[in-house]
């Protein structure tokens, strides 16, 4: 099942049926069907369906001395709707071996014996899941390696599979997969893919180098990636998003990004090329990035930062890494005009908040585009096995259930209070820098470097609380993880009235500006260029915005990571803005907010002056 964000074809499952139907002793004499849900609610209609016919061929198999198979490929974002159906269809039809795999289930002993799984896959699974259906009997389950399965009421975990070296030796997913409909079409806009397996790093809150890939890095000729993506675009499939770990850290990565560009010089596919970067930004990585920008293939270059607080890096594990040295690569990288981003994390153990927000003031100041996240503990990493140790007080993801993923609100080195302060922090940044409310604003404080930035945003995400009050209902405004999960709501009902928003906004922004000792004429005319450029409601629009400053002046240096002169002289001017229209139609999650801001053509002569509403 594809996560809320992202619907692509089915390539785990499918590349563990490609490999049965390529090695497989009964191949020919077994049916695989693969299962996939684009969202939650596709599981009813097949559960429904199911239950007419399934519990009877279920029957059928086991009378005929037959082994029936249902296995999940498990993540975070479908583990609890997986585990509920896993459940049902254990009541529905007790013959049924229920399997799983994937990274969110390698803890097996959270899941054999507490949930309705028999069996679950450890580490690479293709091998496995061939080994496994060929088996003739549940007493053979012990001779298969990576598997874990009750024995006598005990988990029994069989030897761990030794990863495959030769990623040739795995056929295609594309051989099994349906990539077009009857009509020639695509069915999917993307694609997720992967070039190469592992990952050299063992950051704490991660298990991509511990778990279920490991620590070597492996990887697939370039022979066998130009023939799968070749069949990709042949489909038209518009986006590439790279499943590898550290994509520009091998040698032959600069070859396949070469190769991407050159598949899109001759056949106008793919659109894109996203992909998770190599924690070691060297030479080469920038070279890939600078390439795949210039043939506009690159929707951003993310340094996965993470933290900046030295002890959170050293429990974390990535005090000596190379990215950690951002600033020379994020002014290099925006000079050339390349969309780069830095990531955070909030609630990694080591962290607290003062600093977390110092830090984020700092990176405001040099990274055009920040993503935070709050830490979901994960099972199979190693804060996940130290929780005690650290103390680590966590909640339930909302709408994970018993998936076991987990916020985490406090530690041994910040409070609960600290902890969900931080939740409302990620809030605020969410709505009012990429929501495109105050983000030019937001930034020229930080340039100054004169009022703390972070502490700003609380603030003023509590006044658009109250002010909004009224339109939002039932909120508990009181619950700063409700206000985290309900941060798209109080975003659509502040942009409904645009006035009452921006009154609210500037009455904060001049009190604490005067609270540190600072006049807010500045950042209260580039309010006014926020309030202009804000995503609005209804359609495409050109309007007029007239300000007392040179405000594309001021725009256009605050887009370079630059400050506008400091002593400028009054120059009056209107602006031509052509706005997309669209929130709370189009634009419905304030993450979206910067595809959908004002865009300035250009200067109007003469000084009229409109009513921005």
């Amino acid at each position: 099942m594809d996560s809320e964000q992202f619907n692509a074809p089915p390539t785990t499952t499918a590349a563990l049926s490609s490999y049965y139907r390529h090695y497989g002793t009964h191949s020919a004499d077994t049916r695989i069907e693969l299962v996939h849900f684009q969202q939650a609610d596709d599981i009813e209609p097949w559960f429904e369906a199911w239950s007419v016919s399934g519990p009877a061929l279920v029957h059928e198999a086991v009378a005929a001395g037959l082994r029936p198979v249902l296995g999940f490929s498990v993540y975070t974002w479908n583990a609890a709707e997986f585990l509920d159906l896993a459940h049902r269809l254990r009541q529905l039809a007790p013959g049924l071996t229920l399997i799983a795999g994937g990274p969110h289930v390698q803890q097996a002993e959270d899941y054999v014996g507490e949930e309705a799984l028999d069996v679950v896959f450890l580490g690479e699974a293709e091998v496995t899941f061939q080994q496994f259906l060929d088996s003739d009997s549940r007493a053979h389950w012990r001779h298969i390696d990576g598997l874990a399965f009750l024995q006598d009421g005990e988990l029994l975990r069989t030897r761990a599979r030794e990863r495959c070296r030769e990623l040739d030796a795995f056929p295609s997913p594309l051989d099994v997969l349906e990539l077009t409909h009857a009509d020639g079409s695509p069915r999917y806009a993307a694609i997720a893919y992967e070039t190469s397996r592992g990952c050299p790093f063992k950051c704490a809150f991660c298990e991509w180098g511990t778990g279920a890939i490991g620590s070597k890095m492996y990887q697939w000729s370039l022979p066998r990636i130009r023939d799968d993506w070749e069949k990709i675009v042949a489909a038209g499939i518009a986006n590439i998003w790279l499943a590898d770990s550290n994509f520009g850290a091998l040698k032959q990565d600069l070859a396949k990004a070469q190769m991407i560009v050159e598949l899109k010089e001759r056949t106008g596919l793919p659109r894109s090329f996203a992909t998770s970067w190599s924690k070691k930004h060297s030479r080469q990585v920038q070279e890939i990035a600078l390439l795949l920008n210039r043939n506009q293939l690159l929707p951003h270059y993310q340094l996965a930062l993470q933290t900046l607080t030295p002890e959170a890096l050293r429990l974390s594990n990535r005090q000596n890494m190379s990215a950690n040295e951002y600033e020379p690569i994020a002014r290099q990288m925006s000079e050339q005009g390349v969309p780069i981003a830095a990531e955070l994390i909030w609630g990694l153990p080591g962290d607290n908040l003062a600093d977390f927000e110092r830090n984020l003031d700092t990176l405001l100041a040099t990274f055009p585009n920040i993503n935070i996240f709050g830490y979901t503990l994960l099972p199979g990493t190693e804060f996940y096995a130290r929780r005690e140790e650290y103390r680590i007080e966590a909640i339930p993801v909302a709408g994970y259930g018993k998936a076991k993923g987990e916020y985490v609100v406090g530690c041994h080195t910040f409070s609960r209070d600290e902890g969900e302060e931080g939740y409302f922090l990620i809030s605020a940044h969410i709505l009012l820098v990429h929501g495109y409310i105050m983000p030019l604003t937001t930034r020229l404080l930080a340039l100054q470097g004169e009022v703390p930035v972070s502490p700003l945003l609380r603030e003023c995400l509590r006044a658009i609380i109250d002010t909004f009050q009224a339109a939002l209902g039932v909120l508990d405004h009181s619950d700063r993880m409700v206000i985290y999960e309900q941060r798209n709501a109080i975003y659509l009902a502040a942009l409904a009235a645009p006035e009452r928003l921006y009154t609210a906004l500037a009455t904060v922004i001049a009190a604490h500006c005067k609270a540190h000792g600072q006049d807010p004429q500045g950042a209260l005319q580039v309010l006014a260029l926020d309030r202009a450029l804000c995503p609005r409601v209804g359609r495409e629009q050109d309007t007029l915005a007239h300000f007392d400053f040179a405000a594309d002046a001021v725009q256009q240096a605050l887009s370079a990571m630059t400050l506008p002169p400091e002593h400028r002289p009054p120059a009056p001017c209107t602006l031509r803005i052509r706005h997309p229209g669209g929130v709370g139609d189009i634009l419905r999650d304030a993450d979206g907010g910067s595809w959908l801001r004002g865009v300035v053509l250009g200067r109007e002569s003469g000084t009229l002056a409109v009513e921005l509403a």
